[in-house]
């Protein structure tokens, strides 16, 4: 099974993409709301996808790609 992880500050969208990926057959292995959750999530769970929403208040989407592709220059 394809698994992902769903990023962004707003919880509800969290949880709407989250509810839309697993009636896709998509394990939706992580859920986090800011860049900082994107990265420790990666790391800990390697997911195949990630979802990611890019404005975000501090840790936002840019900190998050730039340090997963520290991790994981293939990413």
């Amino acid at each position: 099974m394809v698994s992902a992880i769903v990023i962004d500050d707003d919880k509800d969208v969290v949880e709407s993409f989250s509810t839309m990926l697993e009636y896709n057959n998509i394990d939706v292995v992580g859920k986090g709301y800011d860049g900082k959750d994107a990265v420790e999530l990666y790391q800990k769970l390697k997911p195949d996808f990630v979802i990611l929403d890019i404005l975000m208040p501090e840790y936002d989407g840019h900190y998050a790609i730039e340090n997963i592709r520290k991790f994981n220059p293939n990413a």
